[in-house]
């Protein structure tokens, strides 16, 4: 690592000098999904920097699908009653997966964040078929429409 700023935080060349100041030397607040850049001199904000410059791992979609903890997989596999949510396939037919309505791949093309990718909302129960047949594209705009209404009946009607 490069010098310390304020005596803890690492500094970094930015891309461009500061547009307050004109510092070249910038140190890194992490967040969410980019990692907030401000200038060590005089604590602007500078701008967003993807992980790649900031010698952090990109998000890919093994780490969003990796963000499905146990605990969430459980909820959504529950609120399916033990059915494929998108052909109702029950679970005599095998295990259920937990599958990606608007897929890892179109939502990180987005810009969207893990966390929203893994929202409640977005995620399903799936049987083989489907999770595998679907693949990495996104569930087609009428089927959305469905399950989002399937979901909203079960929600009023208190099951």
């Amino acid at each position: 690592m490069g010098p310390i700023a304020d005596g803890a935080r690492p500094l970094f060349q930015m891309r461009q000098p500061c547009r307050l100041c004109h510092n070249l030397m910038g140190y890194i607040i992490e967040t969410g999904a980019q990692d907030v850049v401000r200038c060590a001199a005089c604590d602007t904000f500078n701008y967003n920097a993807p992980r790649t410059e900031t010698g952090k791992r990109p998000r890919t979609t093994t780490t969003v699908h990796n963000g499905i903890k146990p605990k969430q997989r459980t909820r959504i596999l529950l609120r399916a009653t033990g059915h494929c949510e998108l052909c109702g396939k029950g679970p005599e037919t095998g295990a259920l997966h937990v599958g990606h309505l608007l897929s890892v791949q179109d939502g990180l093309a987005a810009g969207l964040t893990e966390r929203e990718l893994n929202h409640d909302e977005n995620l399903a129960a799936m049987c083989d078929e489907c999770n595998l047949g679907l693949g990495d594209t996104t569930l087609p705009v009428r089927f959305l429409i469905a399950i989002l209404q399937a979901r909203l009946r079960a929600e009023i009607n208190g099951t």
